[in-house]
């Protein structure tokens, strides 16, 4: 029942104006060369964070804000990898400003959640920090495949877009799953355990050296 509810909101929310806008550019602007920044990711961030954002009852609005930064966090790929945060979070206070009925606090904070999507390097490896509590709900979501059975897959594509070998992309994957961290409680408790379970089989691939390709087991 609760699934269904989910599901019902997440397509509703694709119909939305901007996020529909966003969604339609990326499908037509994205370079082919971009294996994993392509649609499909940016479909996968915005239920994913819907999801989670629902399974910890945030209100609709909130929700919303959430769709619309989910929707937009990679529009700056159509331009370039490099900075791309902030050409999406352009967009983004662009497209709300068109439309009636946003504040001048929520376009902020949408920019603020596209903008925490960077990867920073620190002591512990490569990591996203959230500056805002609505930031942590599109943080996990934008790295949901890290605790999920199509990992294996999804970084298959991301080493085909970086063109990396595999025992470079299988450390800097590994790394990443090190320091990552769940900062929802919905991201949590659906997440962490298959997580965990990747992060040991990647493991196991790097220490055994095998040249099995990076494909879910």
């Amino acid at each position: 029942m609760v699934d269904d509810v989910i599901k019902t909101r997440q397509r509703a929310l694709r119909s939305h104006r901007i996020v529909r806008e966003a969604l339609d550019r990326l499908s037509r602007e994205l370079p082919d060369s971009l294996f994993y920044h392509a649609l499909p990711h940016t479909e996968d961030v915005l239920d994913e964070v819907v999801r989670f954002a629902m399974i910890d009852n945030l209100t609709a609005r909130e929700v919303e804000l959430l769709a619309i930064a989910a929707a937009c966090h990679d529009v700056g790929f159509i331009n370039s990898p490099e900075a791309n945060e902030s050409i999406g979070a352009a967009f983004a206070r662009e497209c709300m400003e068109r439309q009636s009925g946003y504040s001048s606090e929520e376009i902020l904070l949408v920019e603020r959640m596209i903008l925490d999507t960077a990867l920073v390097v620190t002591a512990d490896g490569p990591c996203q920090i959230p500056s805002t509590r609505l930031s942590r709900y599109l943080l996990d979501a934008d790295l949901s495949n890290l605790g999920r059975d199509d990992f294996f897959e999804k970084g298959e594509l991301q080493r085909r877009e970086l063109g990396q070998d595999e025992d470079r992309f299988r450390g800097n994957a590994l790394a990443l799953l090190h320091a990552h961290r769940w900062h929802t409680d919905a991201g949590q408790s659906l997440r962490q355990k298959k997580k965990e379970d990747n992060e040991r089989i990647l493991r196991e691939k790097i220490e055994s050296n095998t040249s099995v390709p990076l494909k879910c087991p």
